[in-house]
């Protein structure tokens, strides 16, 4: 299994137990963080559109939403082609979308707080919208250790019409569906390579 966009590696501690994991991703803090997690799993450091292992995986997973943050339909056929390639002959490729353009809830505040003994954290955030591209404009209390820290973070991803994915899914080589419980936010693409 290849695990694109994999960051700290928090998925790999469920799939590691039925698969041999392969996991990429383009920022290196996340993947320090994961080689420590995991010393027994391979890490790659690549962009999701351009890596090129010289392999064929039987299941490509990408989610969490990391796909919207290719932002345009164009780096989107890129990613999903480099994804065909990647696979095997009757294997199965599952992407979980950020929040469809049609779906979107523009000028939401939000706010979460954790309240433990030695750790104390307030996380703000703001959306908007730009055209297809959500902006979440996030800010961070975070109290521990004695001493407090505030930062802030804008996150834009990018919204693709269903049609859309599936459509550039088709032209990569791939038979793809997409599947969506009532009360789930995001869905999941599932696409076999035939």
């Amino acid at each position: 299994m290849l695990d694109v966009a994999c960051g700290t590696g928090n998925h790999i501690q469920y799939m590691k137990k039925y698969f041999k994991i392969t996991g990429i991703d383009l920022d290196k803090d996340m993947l320090r963080i994961a080689r420590k997690k995991f010393p027994d799993v391979k890490f790659v450091r690549g962009d999701m559109k351009t890596f090129l292992l010289n392999k064929q995986f039987d299941v490509i997973v990408c989610l969490f939403s990391s796909i919207a943050h290719l932002k345009t339909y164009n780096n989107l056929e890129k990613t999903i082609r480099n994804f065909s390639r990647h696979l095997k002959s009757g294997g199965v490729v599952i992407i979980e979308p950020f929040v469809s353009p049609e779906l979107y809830i523009d000028n939401i505040l939000d706010a979460y707080t954790v309240d433990m003994p030695d750790l104390k954290l307030t996380r703000m955030n703001r959306s908007k919208r730009k055209g297809n591209i959500a902006i979440y404009d996030f800010h961070f209390l975070v109290g521990e250790r004695g001493r407090i820290r505030y930062f802030v973070d804008v996150m834009k991803l990018g919204m693709f019409e269903s049609s859309r994915v599936l459509k550039i899914m088709k032209n990569a080589g791939l038979n793809a569906k997409f599947f969506k419980k009532r009360k789930e936010y995001r869905g999941r693409y599932i696409g076999v390579k035939p």
